[in-house]
């Protein structure tokens, strides 16, 4: 072919496969052939523009037309950009950790450590699932918040018995030995036993609220390593109940109803405990909750605003009971389903990364002053109240009790 001439190629073939039909049946029978003359193959499967310039108007109209199918088709690459992430490159996950000698199954924690670093702290994830159901592996549900391991924490994620076969306190006492054995075991895993912050979800929001309330004390305090205390150093408590003398309905986990069990139902409440020294309290609680009403963090805070603890409270106006979607019971009360359960706390941008600035605050930071949010400053017992104040569909208000 001449210089400058364009040849395009659009299809060939020297041998293929041709359908035979032989007694009523289809069948496939090869064939070979011997190729016709190259000339023949050019006209028969080949766009030959001979002695065409890359200015002819039908080269300049096939360029466009394959231009345009690339452009229609592209493949993008990307790469991370400088500087790159240097938290939690790579973690040990050590899994089934016993935290009691001779303990039941349900009495083991697992471990996710970051293998280069040494003395990092230490956040501590205490699953829900109302007291019976959950696992420290957490599910579609309840994720156990790993992805705090990219700041730079080590973390644990804590079992504990379960009702029916387990009745409080056994659920708090088991996350006391937990807390316990991890300080014991600081050395051995590389983790700082003095900066642990715990973070938990509906029951494990009220079992991370009772191990702050009562931290500074023995109180359920039994087993193992009892040396050490189960003080924590902040607390993160999203969406869990705080005062079951206020529920109606039966728990498990104290027996049944609060009015049948008020000694259980008082001893489980961490209003009950609140006090000045406690370690400061990240509330997060949506007014939209089906499962865990809003007016349980109310009750919450107002009592620590009473005795002057630390706290942050943040309101997810229409939130409900789930980071990532609300929840509620069905209409037979035997399971749960998102309909009507309002939205997830996480789709308030300002709930992962409060929680993030929270942990920094007191653990990164090793900070002693008050966590008063990741922007704006402010005081003693900071809250986020929202700017209209919720109400259930009835017109009442849900920041206080009826």
């Amino acid at each position: 072919m001449d210089s400058g001439s364009i040849l395009i190629l659009t299809g060939s073939g020297l041998s293929g496969l041709t359908p035979q039909c032989a007694e009523g049946s289809f069948g496939w029978k090869s064939h070979w052939f011997t190729p016709p003359p190259a000339r023949f193959i050019m006209n028969r499967h080949f766009l030959q523009l001979r002695l065409a310039s890359i200015f002819h108007p039908t080269a300049v109209f096939v360029c466009g037309l394959f231009a345009t199918i690339a452009a229609t088709h592209a493949q993008i690459r990307t790469v991370t950009q400088q500087p790159y992430p240097t938290g939690g490159n790579s973690v040990a996950w050590i899994t089934n950790v016993p935290y009691v000698d001779g303990g039941e199954p349900q009495q083991q924690l697992d471990l996710y450590l970051p293998t280069e670093q040494k003395n990092m702290p230490l956040i501590v994830f205490v699953h829900g699932g109302g007291w019976e159901h959950g696992d420290k592996a957490g599910d579609s549900l309840n994720p156990n918040n790993l992805q705090l391991l990219w700041d730079g924490y080590a973390m644990a994620s804590v079992n504990y018995r379960l009702a029916p076969a387990a009745i409080w306190p056994a659920q708090i006492e088991d996350c006391k030995a937990a807390i316990r054995w991890l300080k014991a075991h600081a050395h051995d895993y590389g983790y700082d036993a003095s900066r642990i912050g715990v973070i938990g979800e509906s029951a494990g929001g009220q079992l991370v609220a009772m191990l702050g309330t009562t931290s500074g004390s023995k109180a359920f305090d039994e087993g193992e390593n009892l040396d050490l205390s189960s003080d924590v150093t902040c607390v993160v408590n999203l969406f869990g109940p705080a005062d079951f003398t206020a529920f109606e309905g039966k728990f498990l986990f104290i027996g049944g109803s609060p009015k049948d069990h008020p000694d259980l139902a008082r001893s489980a409440s961490p209003v009950n405990y609140v006090h000045a020294d406690e370690p400061p309290m990240l509330v997060v609680h949506g007014t939209a909750d089906q499962l865990v009403p809003y007016i349980q963090a109310e009750l919450l805070v107002a009592a620590m605003d009473k005795v002057k603890a630390p706290y942050y409270f943040h309101t997810v106006v229409g939130g409900g009971h789930n980071p990532y979607f609300g929840l509620k019971f069905d209409a037979s009360g035997s399971s749960f389903n998102s309909g009507g359960g309002g939205i997830g706390l996480f789709e308030d941008p300002m709930v992962e990364p409060l929680i993030r600035a929270f942990f920094r605050h007191y653990l990164l930071d090793g900070r002693k002053d008050l966590f008063t949010g990741p922007s704006r400053p402010g005081g003693p017992g900071m809250r986020r109240r929202p700017a209209i104040e919720p109400r259930n569909t009835d017109g009442a208000s849900v920041l206080s009790p009826k």
